[in-house]
């Protein structure tokens, strides 16, 4: 093995140490230098494959020690390199092959460029494998609520697109969790370890479009005790429901359910805000605990011709337990895709694209002695980006005179105007006491749930349905106040923590208007939305604007209990969704049935 040494400007180098990587290009050979404010410390790591045409040809290891450089050749002897590259260049025969030639995205199969893509990541010296991916949704619940007692109060407007993740070979593998959300391939998982050296790229077509997409990454399970002595934890146990966010893994008690939020996710808007353009467009996310490692992937796609603005990066901050290890982290990655354009239908493009998704998603990581790594800052309560909203506060009596209405309506009027003593408000769940975001739990052992700051979340426990009630949901609503790109109101099935029907906003416009008294106004704002076992017999009284909830296992089998839930995705013109506490909380009121 070649050992070269080179003496360094000082002033561009002062300081520096650690290792560093170069690609020499031949037939042109030089070194793309970085000052050393590039490295946090004067240390790090360095790929400058953006300018190598010819990786496969020569491939160095540059180690700084007080201004000199000692490269190892890691791909070729350097003599024997030069000698083949000048025999190659003599005879005419090309010196490399393309494997590294810019992406054409008009003309090359999506396999072409996972190929592209893994040269690339191994021209790196990255050890490299290929994952897939999978859906789960309240189809797939029973499964899940028999390892884990929860389907984990799933969407039900979206069914979740998972990566299917390679095991590294030592990665440790929980019995008590595996297959959570389908049984998986020999080898592969939904659930991971994260090495600290590690990094998931996705890529590929996004879907036709919707009202929302989203890929966002949660820490799933930890390995330690949940806190008692907490506000959330104390109001929880006052309506009965503190087992549902302060939970031990049933087969590892050792473990408790942690699916928080890492980041601010990455979604449609936020693709559309930096690259110009989601719907059906090819990008890339890089998912990583380590920074240096992000820019090496960043630097090897823009190499292929991939523009910076296309490829997004979710950082693992540092405040988590990474590590392939037993005790440390699970983790999950969840890809949402809600309410599409086309319907969604069995034949339709959207519906093509879900159950098989036009994406590649690698693992990759550096297994290099001493990897000088650079972390990501800590997910902290003030991390999260800052949400609007329009105030509702103006609505706030029209939606007093509202309530008072429908119970007049079914002849069940209140004792008085401001319907006390009938109604139930929904719990907003992102704010005191609940506090449902992820830095927030984390900090007490809690389960978020797989919490979203891209949505506002209420829900109303308690909802029985088996003696005839009838249960009308009044409230605001945010496609109206400018509060929301879509709505949804839906049934839970309590026992198995399973989001069971969805009514979206489509089916709640024009419902509040029968209840026009001269009375109300802002009638268009507001949404009157009945449940009950049977709607058959009541259409005069809910003027069509009724969900029958079935007696069956998926949905609400009876003796159940249900919750009522209400979803408000993406203040429109903004990044996230409706800040809260901005919002009038929804009502709910049972009504005898005529």
């Amino acid at each position: 093995m070649v050992i070269l040494k080179i003496i360094l400007d000082k002033h561009q180098f002062y300081g520096a140490c650690g290792e560093y990587r170069f690609v020499i290009l031949v037939p042109y050979i030089f070194f793309d230098y970085r000052e050393p404010g590039r490295f946090r410390n004067g240390c790090g790591k360095f790929q400058a494959m953006r300018y190598a045409r010819c990786p496969c040809i020569f491939y160095t290891i540059v180690r700084i020690t007080e201004g000199e450089v000692e490269m190892k050749t890691r791909r070729r002897n350097l003599y024997w390199s030069l000698m083949i590259a000048v025999m190659l260049l003599a005879t005419g025969l090309p010196v490399c092959e393309a494997s590294n030639s810019p992406i054409d995205v008009n003309n090359q199969t999506l396999d072409d460029i996972t190929n592209q893509i893994t040269n690339s990541m191994k021209a790196l010296d990255l050890e490299v494998n290929e994952g897939y991916f999978q859906m789960w949704g309240a189809d797939e619940c029973l499964p899940t609520f028999e390892l884990m007692g929860s389907c984990f109060f799933n969407n039900p407007a979206a069914p979740y697109i998972l990566p299917v993740l390679p095991y590294w070979s030592e990665e440790f593998v929980d019995p008590a969790t595996k297959d959570v959300f389908g049984v998986t391939r020999e080898g592969y998982g939904t659930t991971y370890r994260f090495d600290q050296n590690e990094a998931i790229i996705i890529f590929g077509n996004l879907p036709p479009q919707a009202h929302y997409f989203g890929i966002q990454s949660y820490t799933f399970t930890r390995e330690g005790n949940y806190e008692t002595d907490n506000e959330s934890y104390a109001f929880l146990s006052s309506i009965g429901v503190q087992d549902v966010f302060f939970h031990e893994i049933p087969l590892n008690p050792k473990r408790i359910g942690y699916i928080n939020s890492l980041s601010n996710s990455t979604n449609n808007v936020v693709i559309e805000q930096q690259s110009g353009s989601s719907w059906e467009q090819l990008r890339y996310f890089v998912i990583t605990p380590d920074e240096h490692l992000d820019t090496e992937i960043r630097q090897a796609l823009t190499g292929l011709g991939v523009d910076a603005n296309e490829i997004f990066t979710e950082g693992i901050p540092e405040n988590v337990r990474l590590g392939l290890n037993e005790n440390a982290d699970d983790f999950t990655t969840v890809l949402r895709y809600s309410m599409p354009i086309d319907g969604g239908g069995d034949g339709s493009a959207s519906f093509a694209w879900r159950h098989n998704p036009t994406l590649r998603v690698l693992r990759v990581r550096d297994t290099s002695p001493d990897y000088p790594r650079q972390t990501y800052p800590a997910w902290v309560p003030e991390s999260p980006e800052e949400r609007t909203a329009v105030s509702e506060a103006y609505l706030s009596e029209d939606l007093t005179k509202l309530v008072f209405a429908v119970a007049q309506a079914w002849d069940q009027a209140c004792s008085d105007l401001g319907c006390s003593d009938r109604y139930r408000s929904f719990i907003d769940l992102q704010t005191s006491p609940l506090n449902l975001l992820g830095p927030k739990c984390a900090e007490i052992g809690m389960d978020c749930l797989g919490d979203s700051q891209d949505a506002s979340y209420g829900f109303c426990p308690g909802i029985t349905l088996d003696d005839g009630e009838v249960w009308a949901a009044i409230g605001t609503l945010g496609t109206e106040t400018g509060n929301a790109v879509y709505v949804g109101l839906g049934v839970n099935n309590f026992s198995l923590r399973l989001g069971a029907k969805n009514i979206d906003y489509t089916m709640l416009e024009g419902s509040a208007m029968p209840y026009d008294n001269g009375d109300i106004s802002n009638l268009d704002k507001f949404f009157v939305y009945y449940f009950a076992r049977d709607c058959s017999d009541i259409e005069a009284w809910t003027h069509g604007y009724c969900a029958e909830v079935e007696d069956s296992p998926l949905v609400l089998p009876a003796g159940d209990r249900a919750t009522l839930t209400e979803r408000d995705y993406i203040v429109p013109g903004t990044r996230r969704g409706p800040a809260s506490t901005l919002l009038l909380p929804s009502r709910a009121i049972k009504l005898v049935r005529p």
